[in-house]
């Protein structure tokens, strides 16, 4: 059988071919919607390791990324009317290449949130947002880069999985198709201009993919696991932790408390390592306080403990009388705070990470302004208005509108101290603010940090720039190996009498 020129053009321009491309449009836009709401509902629920969570999410997955899709669709089709649920041909096709997609598109979803760095999730969780504000606003914003290409490709698919409803006589493009070849006699010219069809609909949507990756990508932008972490109970939280807590308490009640934080032999540890081995620690209000020690020793360890980032194994920590992310438990132990209440605490301790950890997807500002309007819930208005005044306050007034990837290293960690004081903390925690950064930019933070602490803000700084502990902290505790070793007034600490192991440790540094 010869090639047809007039064949083939008359069944490129005609009018029931054109209709069916349509339809085959229009079924794989609303089937992929249908699976593409149904991933992102469901990833989350596969991270879950609550098992009653899980289980339905993992079962949805592995029914329908098992069973062949021309099985789903015959059984909606077939099946359903049986058991008294009758639905017609758009409906069951809809029905089945949506749920069917939507295993797929779980799958995709869930390795785009675990591509976002921890340190998202923990930024976030340190201003006292929700989880699912995390989830809408942080983790799933920037899984979105890693979700697209995956999602174009699905779609794709999904542009040629309609012909499998030819099965239940659904008249898309590759049905309507076998229908002309049948009355034409002629399949080959009938089902190539089909495949014209087909490739013009699969460009159509590369062009538009690779705009959703432009889009998605902030650097682009720019110029034009476990998502939550485990915490265990205490079974046993020991007398003198009982006594503790009493005594806390007791004296916030009486409006007597000194400390403004204080913990008691607080103790962590990871895997073998004793990170933290029964730590006593309190800070004062409007106290600065300096951890120096060797890398390992518990230093950042101790802080992520003090905003419940970091779940003791033993001991507790308490800030104005209140247990930091525990309460007593019915069994007599401590158990985890529920999270509502974990996140009020939070909104009281700033947190100022080591690497930074600005979302990645926002500008300056809206970093710093997003946590206020989440959580504290000011306007859109009022929340700008401070961002620019607390950005402007650590010399960034310039760089609001710019993106983390557009700002040097001092600048970023400058933009991570407005966002921790847009919530008007009443504790600032300090992670080596300046260990990654280059020397040229050390002084920049330095001179946030000392106008922070000029402000009166009670803070505790883990560092390693000894200089600038010596100018602007109250008091010097020296850590090693998970303990509080050696602790004094800053002048006192420097001119001598300490433990040989703060000797040693100053002895490479001075």
């Amino acid at each position: 059988m010869g090639w047809s020129w007039p064949v083939f053009l008359d069944a490129l321009t005609s009018p029931f071919l054109l209709r069916a491309a349509w339809t085959t449009v229009w079924v794989a836009v609303v089937a992929q919607a249908i699976g593409t709401v149904i991933g992102v509902l469901v990833a989350p629920t596969m991270l879950s390791r609550n098992p009653l969570v899980s289980a339905p999410a993992w079962g949805y997955r592995w029914l329908f990324q098992g069973t062949p899709l021309l099985v789903q669709i015959l059984a909606f089709y077939a099946v359903l009317p049986q058991l008294g649920v009758p639905l017609g041909v758009v409906a069951s096709g809809l029905l089945a290449l949506g749920l069917n997609e939507g295993a797929r598109m779980a799958e995709i979803v869930r390795a785009g949130l675990m591509s976002v760095a921890p340190g998202q999730r923990e930024a976030a969780l340190s201003l006292g947002l929700r989880r699912w504000q995390v989830f809408a606003f942080i983790a799933l914003p920037q899984a979105v880069k890693v979700i697209v290409p995956p999602l174009g490709n699905n779609f794709n698919y999904m542009l040629k999985a309609t012909s499998l409803l030819a099965a239940i006589s659904f008249a898309e493009l590759l049905r309507t198709s076998q229908q002309m070849a049948q009355f034409t006699t002629r399949p080959l010219e009938v089902y190539s201009a089909a495949t014209i069809y087909y490739l013009l609909m699969t460009s159509v949507w590369d062009a538009v993919q690779r705009r959703l990756e432009w889009w998605a990508d902030p650097a682009k932008a720019a110029r034009g696991q476990q998502l939550w972490e485990r915490r265990q109970p205490q079974s046993v939280p020991g007398p003198a932790v009982e006594a503790f807590l009493a005594r806390t308490v007791e004296t916030s009640v009486a409006g007597s408390t000194p400390a403004l934080v204080e913990t008691c032999v607080l103790a962590k540890r990871f895997g073998s390592h004793e990170a933290l081995a029964g730590v006593d620690f309190a800070v004062d209000p409007g106290e600065v306080v300096a951890i120096i020690g060797p890398s390992g020793c518990g230093k950042t360890t101790l802080l992520r403990c003090l905003n419940a980032l970091a779940s003791p194994d033993r001991g507790a920590v308490v800030m104005g009388g209140e247990p930091i992310g525990m309460r007593k438990g019915r069994r007599g132990g401590l158990e985890p705070l529920p999270t509502r209440a974990m996140n009020r605490q939070r909104r009281e301790i700033g947190f100022v990470f080591q690497r930074f950890h600005l979302f990645g997807h926002l500008t300056a500002l809206e970093n710093v302004m997003l946590a206020p309007r989440l959580v504290l819930g000011q306007s859109r208005s009022q929340s700008r208005a401070n961002a620019r005044d607390l950005l402007a306050r650590v010399g960034l007034a310039d760089r609001a509108d710019a993106f983390p990837n557009r700002l040097s290293g001092g600048q970023q960690q400058r933009v991570a101290i407005a966002r921790a004081l847009a919530m008007k903390p009443r504790l600032m925690l300090l992670d080596e603010p300046t260990s990654a950064l280059d020397p040229e930019t050390v002084h920049e933070v330095l001179g946030a940090i000392r106008a922070l602490v000029e402000d009166g803000m009670t803070t505790v700084m883990v560092t390693h720039e000894l200089g600038f502990a010596r100018e602007v902290a109250d008091r010097i505790v020296f850590m090693s190996e998970g303990r509080i070793v050696d602790e004094a007034p800053t002048g006192a600490f420097f001119e001598g009498g300490r433990d040989p192991r703060t000797q040693a440790f100053l002895a490479r540094l001075i």
